[in-house]
C-alpha cells in the first residue's frame, strides 16, 4: 500500500510553459466508458511535454474523436490501450473509429507495475513535463495509491488511475524501461 507516483513533483513537473510545437503529436488513451480518458503530448528535446488532457464521462470513442479533432488534434499518433481492439463502445471496433480519422500506433500492454515504474523513472530524471491545465493528470499522480497490491480503484478512487495509464502506455511506447521494449516507436 501507498502512492504509486512518488516521484511526481508539481513544482518541479508541471509548468504553464508546456505548449504545442511544431512536430508529432501522440495521444494515449484508455477505453472506458466512465471515464475515457487521453493525454496530448509531444517530445521536445528528450522530455515528454504533456500539452492537454481529455476526460470525458459517460462516453465512447466517437466522442472522444470529436472532441480531439475539435482541439486540433486530428491526425496525430494514438497510443492506445490494446484492448481497444477488442472492446467495443459502439458498433465498430475502438481502433476502426480511430483509424479514420488518426494513426494507431502497434501496442501492447506492459505490465502495471512496469509501467508505473516507468513513469517513476521518466520524472525522476525530470523528462515528463506537464501544462498545469492538465488537471486530471497531475490529482492522478498524486493520489493514485496501491491496495492490496494492485492499483486502487475502488471507492473515491474509481474515476482514478485512467488518465495516468494514457502517459504510462505514451512513455512505454516511446521510451520502455531497458530491455522490455516489443517494438518502441521511432520519432
Amino acid at each position: 500500500d501507498g502512492i504509486v507516483y512518488y516521484e511526481f513533483d508539481r513544482d518541479k513537473h508541471v509548468s504553464p510553459e508546456v505548449n504545442k510545437q511544431g512536430g508529432t503529436v501522440f495521444i494515449g488513451m484508455d477505453f472506458n466508458v466512465d471515464p475515457m480518458t487521453a493525454v496530448v503530448c509531444q517530445m521536445i528535446n528528450n522530455q515528454f511535454h504533456i500539452i492537454d488532457e481529455v476526460f470525458l464521462r459517460n462516453s465512447d470513442t466517437p466522442k472522444m474523436v470529436h472532441e480531439l479533432k475539435k482541439r486540433g488534434y486530428g491526425g496525430a499518433r494514438i497510443i492506445p490501450d490494446s484492448t481497444g481492439k477488442n472492446r467495443k463502445t459502439s458498433g465498430q471496433s475502438d481502433f476502426d473509429i480511430l483509424k479514420q480519422d488518426f494513426v494507431i500506433e502497434n501496442v501492447f500492454n506492459p505490465f502495471v507495475t512496469d509501467r508505473v515504474n516507468n513513469i517513476n523513472r521518466l520524472l525522476k530524471a525530470n523528462r515528463i513535463k506537464i501544462n498545469t491545465k492538465c488537471k486530471k493528470l497531475q490529482n492522478d499522480l498524486e493520489q493514485v495509491s496501491w491496495k492490496d497490491n494492485k492499483l486502487d480503484q475502488k471507492g473515491e478512487s474509481k474515476m482514478l488511475t485512467h488518465i495516468s495509464d494514457c502517459l504510462g502506455y505514451i512513455a512505454w511506447k516511446i521510451d520502455p524501461i531497458s530491455g522490455r521494449a516489443r517494438q518502441p516507436i521511432r520519432l
